[in-house]
């Protein structure tokens, strides 16, 4: 009998023990209030797009991700930001929960697979490139289709399916700097980039901007910090708390546009409507 009752108190003994584990477990994922807290949960994805983000010495950076990094400055929060190639970045944001991808269009599609938007983060002029000198003559994108053109895009970039969408032949490559290669060795006829992207982009290849022309304007359009479907939304309300603090705190802003637009030869502005933009005529690097 004494036997029997050793057994059943040390029985007792591991039920109490793994209770108070489950118990510490759970008090240390919640936040105040004892609710769980997804913050720390949260995994940051990008690619390689200057000026908005991209790699430099080593080192993640761009407009973009001056911005991500102010935010978890403000929530006290501490990040690491991955570099990813733009399809894979793409298939982890959309099939995990407490993914966060920038700097990325909210698409009609993307609004469909449950994406939520902080932002605006920047406004681009989506454009067609073509090679000083092609002289083609394209008024809308069904001309493509009629001139039999072919175009450089990226893996997984919204231009590049936009444009496939309506029939336009798309060559992929995983980086923007290849697709412009291509452009210049007449191995596509145009390239699809924007005004933003466009000079840096340029800049490294070493081909100059008088190289390359505008020729079809796709659309102008903002882009965002897309947090994935799934994601608690206590998380998503604090870090568009967050940027609508920093989008009112004027020092950091010309502080940061000062910066980009030393650091890239335009004119850049910041509003909260559009986030970073190309103020009129501020392309300086066009101009030279």
């Amino acid at each position: 009998m004494t036997a029997f009752w050793s057994k059943n108190q040390r029985l007792k003994m591991l039920h109490l023990a793994f209770a108070r584990v489950v118990t510490l477990c759970f008090l240390c994922c919640a936040g105040p209030g004892g609710s769980v807290a997804a913050a720390s949960e949260l995994r940051f994805l990008t690619v390689e797009e200057p000026p908005t983000n991209y790699l430099e010495n080593g080192e993640v950076v761009g407009t973009s991700v001056d911005l991500v990094r102010e935010l978890a400055r403000l929530l006290d929060e501490t990040i690491d930001i991955e570099l990813l190639p733009p399809a894979r970045a793409i298939l982890v944001a959309n099939t995990t929960a407490n993914r966060v991808l920038f700097t990325a269009a909210l698409t009609e599609a993307r609004k469909a697979q449950g994406y939520h938007a902080i932002g605006p983060v920047i406004t681009r002029k989506h454009v067609l490139y073509a090679r000083k000198g092609r002289n083609l003559q394209l008024a809308k994108l069904g001309d493509l289709i009629t001139q039999n053109l072919t175009v450089s895009g990226t893996d997984g970039d919204w231009r590049s399916a936009y444009l496939k969408e309506r029939g336009v032949v798309v060559e992929t490559t995983t980086e923007h700097l290849l697709n412009l290669k291509k452009l210049m060795v007449n191995r596509t006829d145009l390239w699809i980039s924007s005004d933003i992207e466009a000079p840096p982009i340029l800049a490294e290849a070493g081909v100059d901007r008088s190289e390359i022309e505008e020729v079809l304007v796709i659309r102008t359009a903002p882009s965002y910090i897309l947090v994935s479907n799934g994601t608690a939304p206590e998380v998503l309300r604090r870090w568009r708390a967050a940027f609508r603090a920093m989008s009112s705190d004027q020092d950091f802003l010309d502080q940061v546009t000062s910066k980009w637009s030393r650091k890239l030869g335009m004119d850049f502005g910041y509003d909260r409507g559009t986030g970073f933009f190309v103020k009129s005529g501020g392309d300086s690097a066009s101009r030279s």
